[in-house]
């Protein structure tokens, strides 16, 4: 009897829970951060590189016991930090550590074009129950909790808020619109990506316009903005102009046509179905009144208190207490609203700086060798992962919502995609 000893590899099963996990990751995240983490054991067997010989593992490393270190002396009282509920800090070391070992592992699953294109596949196929959700919970009224497998799946489908945003399956709408909005520029490369086959462009297109309907449907101002900057620059370096142009031309027309044809009120057209929150939130938007801004009186108190402990943080889950501390402006405020900030907050500078930096340079090196230089091997896809890496920055910069594990586990598969990008770019080179 034959035995196919290449598919009983644990490197290929590894490759198939990986796969499985990435595509259940928006709608099944318990049984998806399971196979997930067991497909980190696989990525062990049958891989050239070692885990130091990554210079960037090193500076997780560091940020690890750096980490670890600033938790022990809060957790201690060598640093007191009033009113601090000690088993937080800890259990918020979750959102970070084993994501620095998911960063490693998972390049073994993305090292080819073929490799991160299928698992942007499984990313946007994945995410079409979010759409499905949110449509149904807009237009249709359904609301839940859903809940399957003894509460291992919940799809919260709450009830709108006075704002009108839509959350679908996800616990608040601003989670919904940061997975959307980093999901959509891997739509717009399945959108743009050479193909003949008329049926699949009219499939992509159509994802890509549920995408940009269901992000402004959850009212989220930085989801909207990311999407705006990922069309442009996409369409800045996408080698298919004319379908570009030719659908910016058409959609404009269309509309315009439309909105004379029926004879609609543009005004009152925008002001019955747009949702309030995002007409609210743009009408109180001035440059004249920044410092009045919700986002800018937490910053300000959050560089107030950095500043007062810049080296060892005040630990996870204590940012609300320090908060109201300090009198702050806005009830149930939760996180600082920027990313640098809040790992500046709870762990300290030094380990700010090195994972934002190890972010950032994988970012710049990438876009440098993709954007900016010929190369005529790199796939649009990749170049769709770029952007969509971007995107994460960008809503980071002022929201937080890394602390859902889909978009921390999301996150960091992009990254682990950008390194293997840039090294596979410079083996290539050299």
């Amino acid at each position: 009897m034959h035995i196919n000893l290449k598919y009983n590899h644990p490197k290929n099963l590894g490759l198939k829970l990986f796969r499985l996990g990435i595509f259940l990751l928006a709608t099944a995240p318990s049984i998806s951060f399971l196979l997930l983490l067991f497909s980190t054991f696989g990525a062990l067997f049958n891989r050239e590189d070692n885990f130091l010989d990554d210079k960037y593992n090193w500076l997780l490393i560091l940020s690890s016991f750096l980490m670890i270190f600033n938790c022990f002396f809060i957790s201690t009282d060598l640093v007191k930090i009033p009113e601090l509920e000690k088993p937080l800090i800890w259990i918020g070391l979750l959102n970070w550590l084993p994501l620095f070992w998911c960063f490693w592992s998972f390049q073994n699953y993305l090292k080819t074009k073929i490799d991160r294109l299928v698992t942007a596949k499984l990313f946007v196929i994945g995410s079409i129950p979010v759409l499905i959700s949110g449509f149904c919970q807009k237009f249709l009224g359904l609301y839940g909790p859903y809940k399957f497998f003894n509460n291992l799946i919940i799809w919260y489908q709450r009830p709108l808020g006075d704002d009108g945003g839509i959350s679908g399956l996800f616990n608040n709408q601003n989670y919904a619109g940061a997975w959307l909005c980093i999901i959509f520029p891997l739509c717009l490369g399945f959108l743009f990506k050479n193909n003949n086959k008329l049926f699949l462009k009219f499939i992509n297109f159509s994802v890509v316009i549920s995408f940009v309907i269901m992000i402004i449907l959850t009212t989220s101002r930085s989801a909207i903005l990311a999407i705006i900057i990922s069309y442009l620059v996409f369409e800045k370096f996408n080698k298919n102009k004319i379908l570009g142009i030719f659908i910016s031309i058409i959609s404009t027309i269309l509309l315009s046509k439309i909105l004379i044809l029926i004879n609609i009120d543009i005004q009152k057209y925008i002001t019955e179905y747009l949702p309030p929150g995002i007409l609210n939130k743009l009408n109180h938007f001035s440059l004249s009144n920044l410092d009045t801004l919700p986002r800018f009186e937490i910053w300000s108190k959050s560089i107030s208190f950095i500043n007062q402990n810049l080296f060892f943080g005040y630990g996870p889950g204590s940012f609300p207490k320090m908060y109201s501390l300090l009198n702050g402006n806005f009830e149930g405020t939760q996180h600082t609203h920027n990313i640098f900030l809040e790992l500046a907050f709870n762990h300290g500078i030094l380990v700010a700086f090195l994972i934002l930096f190890t972010m950032i340079s994988i970012l710049i090196t990438a876009s440098k060798k993709f954007f900016f230089q010929v190369n005529k091997d790199l796939s649009l896809i990749d170049k769709a992962w770029i952007i969509s890496f971007a995107n994460f920055l960008i809503i980071h910069l002022f929201d937080i919502t890394y602390f859902d594990g889909r978009i921390s586990i999301l996150s960091w598969t992009l990254l682990a995609g950008l390194r293997k990008m840039t090294q596979n770019s410079t083996k290539t080179l050299t």
